[in-house]
């Protein structure tokens, strides 16, 4: 359900509007209005700080070692923006050892070709007149009659090219030789290759040494930057609050609006009172964009973030969460359909919930999730691929009657369509009685009635509950009344040819969206056929393939069943919670008359340290 918000305005004298916003904050329910959607650029800078904070944080998250060494770099008193210094210069320092680590490898390639030569030995050389130049050509350019003129020695051939070393004389003349278009000459090297290799490891050692720096900040001192995280947070808070503060009386009187629950304005009245603090409180208008704030229960509350991954419904209607949840709880399940891969499922979140408690909301949501899989794995008689019904054991022959086939299947699947979007119809008609007046809801209820009693009429008849006569009255009296309310009174603003005019219209749109609406389902039924499907084939290949030895055979069938199954779990688990997430979004939100457009309930509150 949507918790009833009601509006604020308070009037503050200027001298005791800081107090006055610090309790507001320490009380932490005042969703504060936004009148200025742009942010000064002082705000601005400050996101952008906290935003390369968060991302720091959460990287360093990833690198945090599980276990105390006991080595921390730092002083554990050390304030979050010490911390956050010390990490940006190392994180500089780190930048910069890569940049000459980058260079010494440039420097390892073009030294490679030549060798691990003494470039002292070259200076000597060069000191009793000879003088040694570094040449290179392209490979089938080098000419070995060139080693008859010239006092040439061959290095190597690399990466398509000759490198060769000339030996000249004061008084040799090689110009010819240098003048040729294919030989170029490099520069002499000022390194060896092991001092450049030296090199490249001094600095790939302290750039390690830096980064074990980076984890120990990331294990000892990661509290002290989401503390800091908190106050940045906070003084953004503080600022927007005063960015949306109107100034009035000559700047003497300050302000601000805002939406509290009504559940929660008992504190507040007892501090207003208090203090005498000028305010009013009245209901939001229906065009306001008011927050909402969702409360549901334990079971319907873990299907928010289902919710959340489309949008908020706005103040004026309906929380469709606690009427899909079970809806796609059922989804899931049928898509899944495998008793054996719901019962991981199941296990592998009560597992997770001990180690991951941040996550429990996912894991109980995943619990139910298994649970439904496994109920309709049971009925369907799907366990890791294996058909039950087919196998012949004794205490599964009374379940066996239970068990349903595809075309069961398949009927359930539309089924559970018609139930779900005649479901939908029925809340649209509350959303739009809350939100415009019953009257609106003429044409809906028309619907409701041309399908449930047309259909209701059928099965009678088929039952032979009554003659056919009076079917056919029935029948008479369902269209008359339907069609009185579809095609007559579909809008009370309207004179009855527009309403006519719009009626057929609707007609033909919720003919034709009705039917692919309903078809929508049987995606259910593919997904839960698959899911088996592919388990049986990973259970037949597994049998086919394994060798015919005592101990390789069963070797292979596991590591083909582990796989195959691990492969299918993640295929169709994934299928199995978007495709609901269609049905719930598309076919259920569309027939319930959903709107949206609601923005999260975000109060004007401390944060809590660590």
């Amino acid at each position: 359900m949507i918790v009833p918000m009601m509006k604020y305005s308070f009037l503050v004298y200027h001298a005791d509007y800081a107090t006055f916003l610090s309790e507001i904050k320490k009380m932490g329910v005042l969703h504060i209005q936004t009148k200025q959607n742009e942010q000064s650029a002082e705000i601005q800078d400050k996101y952008r700080s906290l935003t390369d904070l968060f991302k720091t944080i959460r990287s360093l998250e990833e690198r945090k070692k599980a276990d105390d060494d006991g080595n921390a770099l730092l002083d554990e008193s050390i304030s979050g923006e010490e911390v956050l210094e010390k990490l940006r210069a190392i994180e500089k320092e780190i930048e910069h050892k890569n940049h000459q680590l980058s260079s010494l490898e440039k420097e390892i390639q073009q030294l490679y070709p030549w060798g691990d030569f003494s470039a002292l030995l070259i200076k000597e050389i060069a000191s009793i007149g000879v003088t040694i130049r570094f040449l290179i050509c392209k490979e089938k350019k080098y000419n070995p009659e060139w080693e008859q003129v010239y006092c040439i020695e061959h290095i190597s051939n690399h990466a398509g090219f000759s490198h060769f070393i000339v030996c000249q004389q004061h008084d040799e003349d090689i110009s010819e030789l240098l003048s040729l278009v294919d030989v170029d000459e490099i520069t002499i090297p000022t390194i060896t290759l092991s001092e450049a290799e030296a090199k490249q490891r001094v600095v790939q050692e302290e750039i390690n040494s830096l980064q074990q720096q980076i984890t120990a900040i990331a294990t000892h001192h990661l509290m002290a930057l989401k503390n800091l995280q908190n106050t940045w947070e906070s003084a953004i808070a503080d600022s927007n609050a005063y960015l949306q503060t109107e100034k009035t009386v000559d700047n003497y009187v300050m302000l601000i609006e805002g939406y509290i629950p009504e559940p929660k304005t008992e504190e507040l009245h007892a501090y207003l009172a208090m203090h005498d603090i000028v305010y009013t409180a009245e209901k939001p208008l229906d065009e306001e964009k008011v927050p909402v704030l969702l409360k549901n229960n334990r079971f319907t509350k873990v299907f928010e973030f289902i919710g959340s991954l489309y949008e908020l419904p706005n103040h004026k209607e309906l929380d469709l969460t606690p009427f899909f949840a079970p809806f796609y709880m059922l989804f899931f399940g049928f898509a899944l359909g495998d008793a054996g891969y719901g019962l991981l499922i199941v296990i592998a979140a009560t597992v997770l919930k001990f180690k991951k408690p941040a996550m429990k909301g996912i894991l109980t949501l995943a619990q139910f999730l298994g649970i439904s899989t496994v109920i309709f794995g049971a009925l369907t008689g799907t366990l890791f691929g294996i058909n039950l019904m087919n196998v012949d054991i004794a205490w599964l022959q009374n379940a066996k009657q239970y068990m349903i086939n595809t075309d069961k299947m398949f009927t359930l699947a539309l089924a559970l369509g018609t139930i779900q979007i005649l479901f939908g119809m029925v809340l649209k008609v509350v959303n739009l009685s809350m939100a415009k007046g019953f009257a609106y809801a003429y044409s809906t209820i028309g619907w409701l009635i041309l399908i449930i009693g047309l259909g209701a009429n059928y099965f009678l008849t088929q039952l032979q509950a009554y003659t056919p006569q009076s079917s056919t009255y029935i029948q008479y009296g369902v269209l008359s009344i339907s069609g009185a309310l579809i095609l007559l009174f579909n809008n009370p603003k309207r004179n009855i040819l527009m309403n006519f005019l719009a009626g057929l219209w609707d007609v033909y749109g919720m003919l034709t969206g009705l039917i692919g609406d309903l078809l929508s389902y049987i995606r259910l039924f593919a997904l839960g056929v698959s899911s088996a499907i592919l388990g049986f084939v990973f259970n037949e290949l597994a049998m086919s393939l394994r060798p015919d030895n005592i101990i390789l055979g069963p070797i292979v069938m596991i590591i083909i069943l582990v796989l195959g199954h691990g492969m299918t779990i993640f295929m169709s688990a994934l299928g199995a919670f978007v495709h609901p997430i269609r049905l719930t979004f598309v076919e259920f939100y569309k027939n319930a008359g959903f709107v949206g457009g609601g923005k999260a309930y975000k109060p004007f509150a401390e944060k809590k340290e660590n």
